[in-house]
């Protein structure tokens, strides 16, 4: 957010108080030194600032459903620390990246979560295949 001249510096993201190595260096931040810290809302904030994906690669988790695209994506269900439970659509978009994307715990088929994802009804969603 702001450095001083002697070094002093606050360090946000989107508004939210996070240690200055998670926005200076996340590259070697520990998930689970996220994952643990006391405050909830800054653990959401540097799962965000490391990226879902690389947040689920170190936790266990479950398959509920893959779909054949992997631009529709796979539903997982996920244990984080004090939140048992909770639905990731990892995906890989158009350009090739792939991503984790929070969702509703009540997603059934990794269709309809995608379909969540751009606020469309899953009887009516039908991407357009993207090459």
């Amino acid at each position: 957010s702001i450095r001083f001249r002697d070094g002093w510096a606050l360090h946000h993201w989107h508004g939210t108080p996070v240690p200055g190595d998670w926005i200076e260096r996340p590259a070697v931040v520990d998930p689970a030194t996220v994952l643990t810290h006391a405050n909830a809302e800054t653990r959401r904030a540097g799962c965000e600032i490391l990226g879902w994906a690389r947040i689920l690669a170190t936790l266990p988790h479950r398959v509920l459903d893959t779909n054949a695209d992997p631009q529709i994506g796979t539903l997982l269900s996920v244990d984080l620390p004090n939140s048992p439970d909770q639905r990731f659509l990892r995906v890989r978009c158009g350009t090739g990246r792939e991503f984790a994307l929070p969702v509703p715990s009540d997603m059934p088929p990794a269709h309809a979560a995608n379909a969540w994802t751009y606020h469309r009804d899953p009887a009516t969603y039908h991407p357009e295949k993207r090459t």
